[in-house]
């Protein structure tokens, strides 16, 4: 982190590789320097110049006349780690890698690893390689070549861009600007061969300019640091938006061609982000708005049940179009007041709509004061946490006229307020007049409702998120061997398991299981074959009469004749559930809990949380699934017991977290019984290591 300090507020900098051709890459980034105007020295370092821009090129780091606070390094990868050691040994406190030829490339991985090895050694901060660079417009040190950055203004706003694709962090960075929004700080991560984007998370969440994170994530090394940092900045009142790319087959294969690394499943991903406190989006461009909306306006205020979005409406037209949109970002209408709507009926035409959302016609722009009473009555409802004013054809004009009066709404009433045209866009010099006053533009009334949906997301998240536990437990016990160890585990943890018994080879089939009680389930061992009902190894409702020549069928499909199986007494049931503690790539230990039994694949009905993990944590997770409503009771079935499923699902984290080598721990299906009965009883379980 003092590294990173003294990148981000460097006062004198030194150009590594710089070339004399500002037209270069190489070159470009002191012509950037100037132009943003950085106050502080500049070194130039390169032994075939003795002069570069009118400025004294130095032949080689050791021959700087002082340590600068920071480097940026433009050499080719062979010559990188040496150049870096060589920066440390000066004295500089962080370097910025903009070279490519690292990760990303075979034959670079040796350069890859002795760059890591000399950061390790010498604990310089290292960002990159193969990246764009990094802007700290508060001290502007624009280290960069990228072309966003060739600009003679630059707007500041307490917004942070962490990427881990260049382009995609130029893009966000050149949109703000141009924008005139601004941002305050931008990281084009690179190929994170020393730091990661958590490092430069938790670099922000320090500062006390940044209100907003801005994500675009490809893929994680550590993942699990990330989430927690997303907590503590949520926490904080830091709202941190994502965005994930690589999310497909086709996908994952791209980012790994341009990263490095595979991507994981999305739905990790999502969830486990979504439990952390993040705003996740779908686009680039919602990225950059999301950025804008928060960063500006302020969360909504929470009013009762009747609270929600305030809708003042001149076209009638558009009214269905906000109450559906709306809904489709899970953000409510409000309930007026019946003074309010006495009141607007009083004001308005018998034609108007005085319910929310309202249709005030186009007499509030032809009687004189009826517009700005109108919007004073629905802004000051008890019931108004939010507030749109959606305009008609002439709109841009109308809001043109009335910013100042927008401005003494928003700022009286502490709610946002956003301006809702009909597909129109105002000229950036009126959004940043609106902005100024604490109002955001929306081109329609489905645009509105997606800025508010991130609000009211904002909103749940700045409550308290549950607990989670904070010691881990230790890898110490080896992973069950084996049916009877696995059965051994899962009654650990609070789960049954019907009687049963093993036929082994040259067994009597009848005798071995003669304290079962029948029909039983016959089927192949986990430790031989993972999807048994797939490939015809599970017979269900077997008698004593056929079970010789079940137990000989299963042998035969699993073509080894003296194998084991196993036979199990039937449960009479419950709720399916897929209870599984797997190792995540980019996140580690992973709980997966969701609808189970032979189609928990096709319906894709599962929810991943961050182990360890709490029982509200679960709950929360469940609660997104259409596994909440079985569990609660679906066609006249009792409510199961969530309870005791919740307990069992961290005991089950708890005790693959202490395995040691274990990759995952599957039970499918988990019956879950009534509530009350305090009965989970688990037919299979796959221990795979």
């Amino acid at each position: 982190m003092q590294g990173l300090d003294r990148l981000f507020h460097a006062r004198s900098v030194a150009l590594v590789g710089l070339s004399a051709d500002m037209g270069k890459m190489t070159g470009a980034p002191l012509g950037i320097l100037r132009q943003t105007g950085f106050g502080g020295r500049i070194f130039p370092v390169n032994p075939r110049y003795t002069e570069v821009g009118g400025m004294p090129c130095w032949p080689s780091i050791d021959a700087l006349p002082e340590a600068p606070d920071a480097a940026l390094v433009m050499l080719a990868a062979a010559r990188v780690p040496q150049a870096v050691r060589d920066c440390a040994r000066k004295g500089i406190g962080a370097v910025v890698v903009l070279s490519s030829g690292f990760e990303e490339t075979e034959e670079g991985h040796a350069h890859a690893a002795e760059l890591a090895q000399v950061a390790r050694e010498t604990g310089i901060a290292v960002v990159g390689p193969n990246c764009e660079g990094v802007w700290s417009v508060p001290d502007r040190v624009i280290l960069t070549f990228g072309t966003a950055a060739k600009r003679e203004v630059l707007h500041q706003a307490p917004i942070a861009i962490l990427s881990q694709s260049g382009a995609m962090a130029g893009a966000m960075a050149r949109h703000l600007q141009d924008s005139g929004v601004g941002c305050a700080y931008v990281v084009s991560v690179g190929n994170e061969t020393v730091l990661t984007v958590a490092d430069y998370l938790q670099w922000c969440i320090a500062q006390g300019d940044v209100q907003v994170v801005a994500l675009f994530i490809e893929g994680l090394r550590d993942g699990a640091r990330l989430l927690r940092l997303v907590e503590e900045a949520t926490a904080k009142g830091i709202r941190v938006v994502a965005l994930k790319a690589g999310n497909s087959a086709k996908g994952q294969e791209a980012a790994a061609s341009h990263t490095g690394k595979m991507a994981s499943p999305y739905a990790v991903y999502r969830d486990l982000l979504h439990a952390a406190g993040a705003i996740q989006v779908d686009s680039l461009t919602d990225l950059i708005d999301a950025a804008q909306v928060l960063s500006l306006l302020p969360t909504p205020p929470v009013r009762g049940a009747q609270g929600g979005v305030s809708v003042f409406s001149i076209p009638g037209g558009t009214r269905a179009m906000t109450a559906d949109a709306l809904e489709d970002h899970a953000v409510p209408l409000a309930t007026f007041a019946r003074h309010t709507v006495t009141a607007l009926g009083e004001a308005l035409p018998e034609f108007g709509g005085t319910e929310n959302p309202t249709d005030l016609t186009g007499q509030v722009l032809s009687h004189p004061g009826l517009f700005d009473r109108c919007l004073d009555l629905i802004a000051d409802d008890p019931n108004t946490e939010a507030l749109i004013v959606q305009v008609a054809n002439r709109g841009p004009r109308d809001v043109s006229e009335r910013v100042e009066l927008l401005g003494r709404v928003a700022a009286r009433t502490g709610v946002p307020v956003i301006t809702s045209f009909l597909g129109d866009s105002l000229p950036t010099s009126e959004r940043l007049r609106l902005r100024a006053q604490g109002v955001v533009c929306a081109r329609d009334p489905v645009e509105a409702a997606r800025y508010l949906g991130w609000l009211w997301r904002a909103r749940a998240v700045t409550q308290a998120l549950p607990a989670r536990p904070v010691a881990a437990p230790q890898p110490t016990t080896p992973p069950p061997r084996g049916w009877s160890q696995a059965a051994t585990l899962l009654a650990d943890c609070g789960i049954a398991i019907p009687a049963w018994c093993i036929v082994g080879a040259g067994e009597d089939a009848q005798a071995a299981c003669r304290e079962l009680s029948f029909p039983v389930a016959v089927k192949a061992l986990p430790e031989d074959v993972d999807h048994k009902t797939e490939m015809d190894l599970v017979r269900l409702n077997i008698g004593p009469q056929d079970l010789a020549a079940t137990v000989a069928g299963i042998r035969s499909r699993l073509g080894q004749p003296g194998a084991r199986v196993l036979v199990q007494e039937m449960d009479k049931g419950g709720i399916e559930v897929l209870l599984s503690a797997l190792h995540n790539e980019d996140f580690g230990p992973v709980l997966a809990i969701g609808s189970g039994g032979i189609a928990a694949e096709l319906d894709a009905d599962v929810a991943y949380v961050a182990l360890p993990t709490s029982p509200a944590r679960v709950r929360q997770a469940i609660a997104r699934l259409k596994l909440a409503v079985r569990l609660r009771g679906w066609r006249g079935q009792p409510p199961a017991d969530e309870d005791a499923l919740l307990a069992a699902a961290c005991a089950l984290g708890d005790r693959f977290l202490g395995l040691q080598g274990a990759r995952e721990l599957e039970i499918n299906p988990l019956f879950v019984h009534p509530r009350g009965s305090k009965r989970l009883v688990a037919v299979d379980a796959l221990v795979k290591t």
